[in-house]
C-alpha cells in the first residue's frame, strides 16, 4: 500500500490550484509572520522612542483605582523585623509628628522682612497684566481683593463679574468648612439644609481625599492672595452677616491639614495618595510662599521630600519618570526583599499624565517659594511627558498608544474630552522646561481650542477639571503674559471659559449660593467642595502664576536613552 506523503500532496495541491489560491495562501503566510513580529513587538512595553502611533485604543479601562491598592491583607509577610517596624500601614503614631507651635510664637518669623515677603512670590493675587485685552474689564495693577485690617471684601463695588463668582465661591467654601478647619465631602450636607442639601447625591463618598479636597479648598483662599494673616473679611448673608476673616479661614485649614502629616512627610488617613500628598505639598509650598512665615516652612519642605522621593525611576535606568497614585516608597517597601521581576517592574515604572501634573505644580509652587526642589525630579516628569505624547498635539494617560482614547471612570454618562491630557501635557512642559518652542505646544493648544468649553443641555458636557488645565495651559502658552500674547488660542478659550464656569455657579439664596452643584465626570468622589474650589482656580488664572516662558530659563533638556524591555 502506498503511503501518504504531505509534501507531494501539497505540491500536487499547488500545481493544480488556481493562482487565487496561491495568492490567497502567501497573504496568510505574510500575516502570520506579521502578527509574530507585532506580539514581539508588544512585549517591549517599556520601550521609549519617539514612535508614530496608528492604531490606538478606544478606551482606557481604568482612572481611580480602589482606596485599598495596598491593603494590609495583601502584604507578604515580613521577611524581617525592619519590615515590620518600618511598615507603612501603621500610621498611629504619624499625627504626633506634625509641628506644634502656636501661629503667635514670637520665635516664628517670616523668612524675610514683610515688605519684601509680600512680593517675594509669584504666587497669590499678583500685579501682572492679567485680562488686559482679554477678559471683560482691564486689571488696573491694584489687590484685586482688599486686605488691609478691618477691610471688608465686597463691602465696595467689585466691578469685575469673574471677581465677584470668586468672592461667592470662597464664601461657599467658608460656608461649608469644619469645625476642625478641614473640608469633606461626607460632611458637607452636615452644614446645609436638611431639606435642601448641596450634595444631592445618594449614599457616601469616599472619605479618603479629605487631605485632597482641603488642600483644594485653601488653595483657593491662596491663590486669591488671602494667607493666614489676611485680615480682610467678608460677610455672609446666608449666616446672618457673620464676619468671616478670611485668614481664620486659612489658618484653621492649614492647622488641620499639617496635623494630618505623617512624620516621613506623607498625606493619607491610611496610605499615602499621590493626589493628596500633590495638592497638600502645593498648599502648604504657597502658604509659606505668599507669608515667609517659618511655621509653614519645615511641614512643607517634609512634604516636598516625600513628593519627590514618591517619583517612579525612569524605566531605562537613568534619571526619574512620572507618578502614580501610590509612592515609590510604598512599592519598594511592600516588595523589600522580592527580586525585580516582571509585575514588580510594572508597578515600578508605572505612572500616569494626570497625577504627574500636579506633582509638577506642586514642586513648582515649592521651588517658587524657595524650598529645596531637585531639577532631576521635574526632569523626570519632563522625559514621561515626552514619552507619553505623540506628534499631533494628543497625550496618553497611562503610555502613549493610549493617546486621544477614552479614559474610563463611574461617570461614563459624561462626555470625554481627550484634549485634557494634552492640556496637561502642556503645563508638565511649561513649568518643567519653559521651552516656547516645544513642538508639542502649537497643535495640543489647537486640540484644546477644537474642545471649547461648553454646557449641552443635558450637562454631560461639563468637565471641570479639563476646563481649569485648559485655561491654565493656554493662558500660560499665549496669554497676554506670554512672549508671544497673541491670544491666538487663549482668546477664544477665554472667552467661551468666562461665559460657562460663572453660569454653571448656584445664584440666589440658600446656603448653596456661590458653590458648584452641577456634578462633571470626577466629582464621583469629591463632590461640590471639588467642583467649587477648582472653579475658583480656574477663574484664578489670570493672576495665581508669573508666566512660566517670561520667568523660566529656557531648558532643553535631552531626551532619555531608549528603555530595554523587561527581562
Amino acid at each position: 500500500m502506498r503511503s501518504w506523503n504531505p509534501f507531494s500532496t501539497l505540491k500536487n495541491a499547488a500545481r493544480n490550484s488556481p493562482w487565487i489560491v496561491m495568492a490567497v495562501a502567501l497573504h496568510l503566510i505574510l500575516i502570520a509572520i506579521a502578527t509574530v513580529f507585532y506580539t514581539t513587538r508588544e512585549k517591549n512595553v517599556f520601550e521609549v522612542k519617539p514612535i508614530e502611533v496608528t492604531q490606538r485604543p478606544k478606551v482606557v479601562e481604568e482612572f481611580i483605582p480602589p482606596p485599598e491598592i495596598y491593603t494590609r491583607d495583601a502584604i507578604p509577610e515580613s521577611k524581617s523585623t525592619e519590615l515590620v517596624d518600618l511598615d507603612p500601614f501603621v500610621r498611629t503614631d504619624a499625627r504626633e509628628s506634625a509641628v506644634d507651635i502656636p501661629l503667635g510664637d514670637p520665635n516664628v518669623t517670616n523668612d524675610l522682612p514683610p515688605s519684601l515677603a509680600a512680593s517675594s512670590t509669584a504666587i497669590g493675587a499678583g500685579t501682572g497684566p492679567g485680562r488686559r485685552g482679554f477678559g471683560p474689564t482691564p486689571f488696573d495693577g491694584r489687590d484685586r481683593f482688599p486686605s488691609g485690617p478691618g477691610s471688608e471684601i465686597g463691602g465696595g463695588p467689585l466691578k469685575d463679574p469673574l471677581d465677584r463668582a470668586v468672592l461667592a465661591g470662597l464664601r461657599w467654601l467658608a460656608r461649608h468648612q469644619n469645625e476642625d478647619g478641614s473640608w469633606g465631602a461626607n460632611s458637607l450636607n452636615t452644614h446645609c439644609d436638611p431639606e435642601r442639601p448641596c450634595d444631592a447625591s445618594k449614599g457616601s463618598r469616599i472619605g479618603t481625599y479629605d487631605e485632597g479636597l482641603t488642600s483644594l479648598a485653601l488653595l483657593a483662599y491662596l491663590g486669591a492672595g488671602f494667607s493666614h494673616q489676611s485680615q480682610a473679611y467678608f460677610k455672609d448673608p446666608e449666616r446672618g452677616q457673620k464676619k468671616v476673616k478670611t485668614g481664620d479661614v486659612v489658618a484653621a485649614g492649614l492647622k488641620w491639614l499639617v496635623a494630618q502629616q505623617g512624620a516621613d512627610g506623607s498625606f493619607g488617613k491610611d496610605r499615602p495618595f499621590m493626589y493628596n500628598q500633590a495638592l497638600a505639598t502645593m498648599a502648604l509650598a504657597e502658604a509659606y510662599g505668599l507669608t515667609r512665615n517659618r511655621y509653614w516652612r519645615e511641614p512643607a519642605q517634609r512634604a516636598v521630600d516625600y513628593l519627590q522621593g514618591a517619583q517612579r525611576p525612569n524605566p531605562s535606568g537613568q534619571g526619574l519618570w512620572g507618578w502614580r497614585y501610590a509612592s515609590r516608597q510604598e512599592i519598594e517597601r511592600f516588595h523589600q526583599g522580592d527580586s525585580l521581576d516582571e509585575k514588580f517592574r510594572r508597578e515600578l515604572y508605572d505612572a500616569d499624565t494626570s497625577v504627574t501634573a500636579w506633582a509638577v505644580m506642586a514642586l513648582k509652587s515649592a521651588q517658587m517659594a524657595g524650598l529645596d526642589v531637585q531639577q532631576a525630579n521635574l526632569d523626570g516628569a519632563l522625559a514621561f511627558a515626552r514619552w507619553v505624547s505623540v506628534g499631533d498635539g494628543q497625550a496618553g494617560y497611562i503610555d502613549p498608544k493610549g493617546a486621544g482614547a477614552k479614559v474610563t471612570g463611574p461617570d461614563d454618562q459624561f462626555d470625554y474630552h481627550a484634549a485634557g491630557m494634552s492640556a496637561l501635557s502642556m503645563c508638565v512642559r511649561a513649568f518643567a522646561a519653559h521651552d516656547l518652542d516645544d513642538p508639542f505646544l502649537e497643535p495640543a493648544s489647537k486640540r484644546l481650542v477644537s474642545d471649547l468649553p461648553r454646557i449641552s443641555p443635558d450637562k454631560l458636557s461639563v468637565d471641570y477639571y479639563y476646563w481649569y488645565y485648559g485655561s491654565l495651559a493656554l493662558f500660560q502658552f499665549d496669554g497676554p503674559d506670554s512672549p508671544r500674547a497673541r491670544g491666538q488660542h487663549w482668546g477664544a478659550w477665554n472667552k467661551a471659559m468666562q461665559k460657562v464656569v460663572p453660569a454653571l455657579q448656584e445664584q440666589g439664596k440658600g446656603c448653596a449660593e456661590g458653590g458648584w452643584l452641577v456634578p462633571d465626570r470626577w466629582c464621583h468622589s469629591g463632590g461640590p467642595i471639588y467642583a467649587t474650589a477648582i472653579n475658583v482656580l480656574t477663574l484664578e488664572v489670570y493672576y495665581r502664576y508669573d508666566n512660566a516662558f517670561s520667568v523660566g530659563r529656557k531648558r532643553h533638556v535631552e531626551a532619555p536613552p531608549p528603555i530595554q524591555g523587561a527581562k
